[in-house]
């Protein structure tokens, strides 16, 4: 059966003799303590911490993600009457009105993050370019004083060839697989609304010539 352990980072991808990955080295993060995990093969499916992987394998032959930063705001509900969400296409990425509870949600943008990927946060530019776009369409005007909270979240998105500085608005939403070292597979890109497919498309692919045979049908359930 399968384990998760959680409070847990990856410190080193372990190879054998020949070069092939066969497990890692983790660290309790509540204890201290290290450990070495064995596997037949390595999965590693870690969305902006992708490049990082790659380093903790010794190769720089895995997949190269941008790390692309949208956020939502909140808003009451009675600041904009209706009850149907909307989604309209701006000249960066999408803006949507979603109703939710006593809230509206209200998004999205899309920049490149460099700076700690675990903690995005909203600017005072992301807030009100959001403000700005759907003000745009409204019968009402929204301000900052209306935003009784915000939220923000990294995309991951794939980088073949790109350069420092790349527009993340045009970099793909797609995913792919890639094995930088035997028996590692990394899977980068992709959104949440695929990750079905990628799932799939990343344990067929460790598997190899067994998937033949054993293919996942996680894409179906």
């Amino acid at each position: 059966g399968a384990e998760v352990a959680s409070r847990t980072q990856v410190t080193r991808i372990l190879k054998d003799e020949a070069g092939r990955a066969v497990g890692a080295v983790l660290r309790d993060l509540e204890s201290g303590e290290e450990i070495q995990a064995r596997a037949h093969r390595v999965i590693s499916c870690t969305g902006v911490w992708t490049d990082d992987v790659s380093h903790l394998a010794d190769t720089d032959g895995g997949l190269s993600v941008l790390a692309s930063k949208g956020i939502h705001l909140v808003v009451p509900r009675d600041r904009i009457t209706g009850d149907s969400g909307l989604f309209l296409q701006t000249e960066r990425s999408v803006l949507f009105f979603i109703p939710w509870a006593r809230y509206w949600i209200l998004g999205t943008t899309d920049t490149p993050w460099e700076l700690d990927r675990a903690n995005p946060v909203a600017t005072a530019r992301d807030i009100q370019y959001v403000l700005d776009h759907a003000n745009e369409v409204l019968t009402t005007t929204l301000t900052r004083d209306d935003v009784v909270g915000w939220y923000a979240g990294l995309r991951p998105l794939l980088q073949p060839g790109t350069k420092d500085g790349t527009d993340s608005a045009k970099v793909s939403r797609e995913h792919t697989v890639a094995s930088p070292v035997p028996g590692l597979t990394i899977v980068g890109g992709g959104k949440l609304t695929t990750y079905r497919v990628m799932a799939k498309d990343a344990v067929d692919f460790a598997l190899g010539e067994q998937a033949a045979e054993l293919p996942s049908i996680t894409d179906q359930i």
